[in-house]
């Protein structure tokens, strides 16, 4: 029983501690939201999209990776990994979603798609999270196309994020201590 406490506080603690990329993440998307038709046609408001997508990039990463080496640096069960690979993906894929759903409301010239179009917002969010999760994964289907260079410089930090968490994952594969149930 104390074990499943253990457990519970570890979930508890990791959750915590990543509610900042979480908040930096919602923060910009709410920036991202309130981006006035003024601002439309403006290059370096697609500068500043970039250069946050970048900073929230290695915000994730750092405080990400700096609690799997924590993890890994204890002896705990395998599911708390996972979880945190779960986590991390999923912040990522979240973090790139309002980035391009950002490129597509302020000029919908950066993709090319039959999907999009004049879409309701929570369309495109799942649109542009579909596209997300699919460039993260690198499958990459066609059916959304980043245009310009400022997408598909998003598109290459995002593959470039898969590839540096899939090396990490695998070169610290044999630090894990698992731990029965």
């Amino acid at each position: 029983m104390q074990d499943f406490f253990k457990v519970k506080g570890f979930y508890k603690k990791l959750l915590f501690s990543s509610l900042p990329a979480v908040a930096l993440v919602l923060a910009v998307l709410a920036g991202y939201l309130s981006l006035s038709e003024q601002m439309i046609g403006l290059p370096w408001v697609l500068y500043v999209i970039a250069t946050l997508a970048l900073m929230k990039c290695s915000f994730i990463v750092r405080l990400t990776f700096s609690q799997l080496n924590k993890i890994l640096g204890q002896s705990h069960y395998l599911i708390h990994v996972l979880f945190l690979f779960g986590l991390l993906i999923s912040l990522i894929i979240l973090s790139f979603t309002t980035d391009y759903l950002a490129l597509y409301l302020l000029d919908h010239q950066h993709f090319k798609s039959n999907a999009l179009g004049a879409s309701p917002l929570y369309i495109l969010f799942f649109e542009f999270f579909y596209f997300s999760l699919i460039t993260f994964s690198t499958v990459g289907y066609g059916d959304i196309v980043a245009l310009s260079h400022i997408a598909k410089l998003l598109v290459v930090m995002e593959v470039l994020l898969y590839f540096f968490v899939m090396v990490f994952g695998v070169a610290n594969i044999n630090r894990i201590n698992i731990k029965d149930e």
